[in-house]
């Protein structure tokens, strides 16, 4: 898997994770889809996973 950030940013690529996490799971909480998703996703492309095509 390739790195998006460099090994020293490592701990602040974690914090965004957590933070989005927590964003995420307040989203599903409030029941806001939409909201759930984008979250979701951003995780995703932080983690280097495959992105689902839209549509």
């Amino acid at each position: 898997m390739p790195e998006a950030f460099p090994l020293a940013d490592l701990s602040q690529r974690a914090a965004v994770v957590a933070s989005l996490a927590s964003t995420l799971s307040r989203a599903v909480a409030l029941g806001d889809e939409v909201g759930a998703w984008v979250v979701h996703e951003a995780i995703g492309r932080l983690l280097g996973l495959p992105v689902a095509p839209e549509g």
